[in-house]
């Protein structure tokens, strides 16, 4: 039997936009209390990205334990602005899927992501220009659980 997002209750948190391509790693969300299943992550070019070779990753920082990839690092060279990011829900090892013009092949992942306390980081290997935003979709793995923009 397939379940609709309408069936899950899927509860969507949005990041306004900002410069989060600073060679470094920035938190976009946090899950402060309990575990969540993670059903979707889209991020949306706003101001057209920096020359200069650049990759864009997702990870999960957790509280307690070691950081791991959500995704295997794509190149996001100059992307327009309406690009879009997302996961595929497969393997770590899959790429970011990155799509231009507004359209994505991705979105809501078939195979959620259970995630516990800590930070949804976006990941770039270069400081350049350029902003992004950034939706999350999920539900609650247990009463309490909370994730909301960082």
């Amino acid at each position: 039997m397939r379940i609709s997002p309408a069936q899950l209750d899927l509860q969507r948190v949005d990041r306004a936009t900002a410069d989060v391509l600073t060679g470094a790693a920035v938190a976009i969300f946090t899950i402060a209390t309990g575990n969540v299943w993670l059903h979707g992550l889209i991020g949306e070019v706003t101001t057209v990205l920096g020359a200069g070779a650049n990759n864009g990753s997702f990870q999960f920082n957790p509280t307690t334990g070691t950081t791991i990839a959500m995704c295997a690092a794509t190149d996001i060279l100059t992307d327009e602005a309406g690009s879009l990011y997302s996961l595929t829900g497969g393997a770590a090892s899959d790429s970011m899927t990155v799509g231009s013009s507004g359209a994505v092949r991705t979105g809501l992942m078939g195979n959620p992501i259970l995630l516990g306390i800590g930070d949804i980081e976006f990941l770039t290997s270069a400081n350049v220009t350029g902003s992004v935003s950034f939706q999350a979709w999920w539900t609650p793995a247990e009463d309490g659980a909370t994730l909301v923009a960082a």
